[in-house]
């Protein structure tokens, strides 16, 4: 009997033993979740740099007796990315700052009668930012409050000097680049490649109109929508704390008690705040506002198509500051003339700290796009259509422009001719 209780002990002592074995170094096996009830975190947007998001939105030729030729970032894209490309490849040194006046210059007899290469910028650009993209170096290094919308480098034809300015937006304080290293061959190599493409005539140098009219491409592209349950996810630290609420126009508010998620679905916008507020004894930089823009996109949807820093409001480095980024299809902006439902993002940032942000709930799929041929008026019966237009004493600049229609299965994106007002709305030409 004493025997069998011992053998019965030893047995209970290895089946703990090995128990023990089992609980302490074997891997457990957690039960998988249905797919349907995961929803994924992260938005399937692309991440952008800086060199991304901020290029010119016209690159202009000038070869002399009125005669020019516009590039935007497409369909002639090889020809703008040459000339972009040569430009960041030169060293512009020895900025010093003057003003119009006192360089003696004469835009008008520069763009009509001089060659040269015209690069704008839509909405301007400080210096800190240009010198992420090109080799600038200046004499004077004070900080000043300047965005630079043009750089214009030509010849008179005579001599072989080559001029270079950076143009503020004021365009009366400007920026001489002494010691640029861009000669009249480089100008003469440049100025060939638009030879044969559309020629474009001016009054004034704030637009230019085409001779004749433009090919132009009709564009569809079906889509998808952020869920609220997306956003949610990607937008607060721990979501399972947030509670959301209705309110009686149909927009869904979604709070933590500290940050907001107002999703307008009439619109198929959202608007993501965040009122932390910035440190006090840093530096407001506009540069470093912007890539904490660019980065806070890249962590929370991501860039769906192309887009340009189009805008800073305001323009001084004090104090909140507003970054928008505009679709381009194409090489022309997404431009919503009439509702917000598309084409841009809005951001708030001071000190790099982003307050606000703001865009479409839509996603277009350029997979899946539908391109049509199409035309854009030109010539006489363009100016016909600005002579007849009843704000045209307001209009400050015209382009070509999508203006997107949503529907419900897919986005369409018309070409127009797009005016912006002094008032800084847009409305479509004809």
């Amino acid at each position: 009997m004493e025997k069998t209780k011992t053998i019965l002990l030893t047995v209970l002592v290895v089946v703990s033993l090995i128990q023990s074995y089992m609980l302490g170094y074997s891997s457990p096996r957690p039960e998988p979740v249905a797919q349907g009830e995961y929803v994924e975190s992260v938005l399937n947007g692309t991440a952008a740099e800086l060199k991304d998001v901020v290029f010119p939105d016209q690159i202009i030729l000038h070869y002399g007796n009125k005669s020019h030729t516009v590039l935007y970032p497409m369909p002639f894209i090889n020809h703008y990315r040459n000339i972009f490309d040569f430009l960041k490849q030169r060293s512009f040194g020895g900025l010093r700052r003057t003003d119009t006046l006192a360089a003696d210059i004469n835009w008008d007899v520069i763009r009509d009668n001089y060659q040269g290469i015209e690069i704008r910028f839509r909405e301007g650009l400080p210096f800190s930012v240009l010198q992420s993209l090109m080799k600038i170096s200046r004499e004077d290094s004070t900080e000043d409050s300047s965005l630079i919308t043009r750089i214009w480098i030509y010849t008179n034809g005579i001599t072989d000097d080559v001029k270079t300015f950076f143009i503020s937006d004021d365009s009366v304080v400007v920026y001489e680049a002494v010691k640029a290293d861009v000669t009249t061959s480089d100008l003469g190599v440049r100025l060939r490649l638009g030879e044969s493409l559309p020629k474009y005539h001016t009054d004034n140098g704030d637009y230019y109109i085409p001779d004749e009219s433009l090919a132009a491409i009709r564009i569809a592209m079906p889509y998808t929508e952020y869920t609220a349950e997306q956003l949610k996810r990607s937008l607060f630290v721990d979501p399972s704390l947030t509670r959301s609420l209705q309110e009686r126009d149909g927009t869904q508010i979604i709070t933590d008690s500290v940050k907001g998620l107002q999703l307008r679905n009439d619109k198929n916008w959202f608007i993501f705040s965040n009122p932390a507020s910035a440190p006090v004894d840093s530096k407001n930089e506009v540069r470093d506002n912007l890539l904490s823009a660019v980065q806070f996109i890249n962590q929370h949807g991501g860039w769906n198509n192309t887009y340009l820093f189009s805008r800073l409001t305001p323009k001084e480095s004090l104090g909140p500051q507003t970054f928008i980024f505009r679709q381009y299809l194409e090489g022309y902006p997404v431009m919503n003339v009439q509702s917000d439902t598309i084409g841009y993002m809005k951001l708030v940032v001071e000190k790099g700290i982003v307050s606000t942000y703001e865009r479409s709930m839509i996603i277009p799929d350029s997979k899946e796009m539908v391109k049509e041929q199409a035309v854009l008026t030109g010539g006489k019966d363009l100016d016909l259509l600005i002579n007849n237009y009843s704000r045209r004493l307001s209009i400050v600049r015209i382009f070509p422009g999508y203006q997107p229609e949503v529907r419900e299965k897919d986005v369409v994106y018309l070409p127009k001719w797009i005016v912006e007002l002094r008032d800084g709305t847009y409305d479509v030409l004809g």
